[in-house]
């Protein structure tokens, strides 16, 4: 049982455990990106947030240097840390880093891989920026429904229904919701427009 210890446990016991972490804290703190099983890349996180968090308190804090000093194996790493890590996240609060998590496994021991970084690293991202791309096929269908739905006229009395308005509260509201989709209909389109009023039903319910 683990009776409220809230670490992950690492082989070899406590000791291999905080010089395992410590070696992974210096690695990312000098190359600001490594990759590692996600279990240790997890755990090594929470300690790389603390980290910039005492760093932030400035190298004539004297706490703050024997923290550095214990954590960072590579004592050139510890200027840095306050001088070049510590000023970049100056504005933040937290999320100094960010863990990216391999799809699949590696090995013969099916090992769950992760990509450990500081934020601002200067690499490239490792996942794609997303942007807006015009000429991509579906946004090419739409765009083109959209110009044939206003050419027929209708949206035309449609659209205003969909205006934004603000409710006693302070919240915005879209009201005309059922009205809108209702114009949507045959009997509101200008051309080939068609009365219910027209339809004759008979008593079987098939329209004549």
């Amino acid at each position: 049982m683990r009776h409220g210890k809230i670490y992950r446990r690492m082989a070899g016991g406590p000791k291999q455990r905080i010089n395992l972490l410590r070696h992974l804290v210096t690695t990312l703190v000098k190359f600001e990106r490594l990759e590692a099983p996600y279990g240790k890349a997890h755990e090594t996180q929470k300690y790389a947030e603390r980290l910039i968090n005492i760093a932030k308190r400035g190298d004539t804090d004297e706490e703050a240097m024997k923290i550095a000093d214990f954590w960072l194996s590579d004592k050139r790493q510890v200027h840095k840390l306050f001088k070049v890590l510590a000023p970049r996240f100056a504005s933040r609060q937290s999320n100094y880093t960010q863990l990216h998590r391999v799809p699949g496994y590696e090995g013969e021991r099916n090992i769950a891989m992760a990509f450990l970084e500081y934020c601002g690293n200067p690499y490239p991202p490792l996942q794609p920026i997303k942007k807006k791309n015009p000429n991509w096929i579906l946004n090419i269908l739409i765009r083109e429904g959209i110009k044939d739905l206003k050419a027929t006229g209708v949206l035309q009395g449609a659209g205003n229904h969909f205006k934004s308005v603000a409710s006693n509260n302070g919240s915005t509201e879209l009201k005309g919701l059922e009205t809108a989709l209702g114009d949507l209909q045959l009997g509101v389109s200008q051309e080939g427009a068609v009365d219910d009023k027209q339809v004759n039903v008979p008593k079987d319910g098939t329209p004549v």
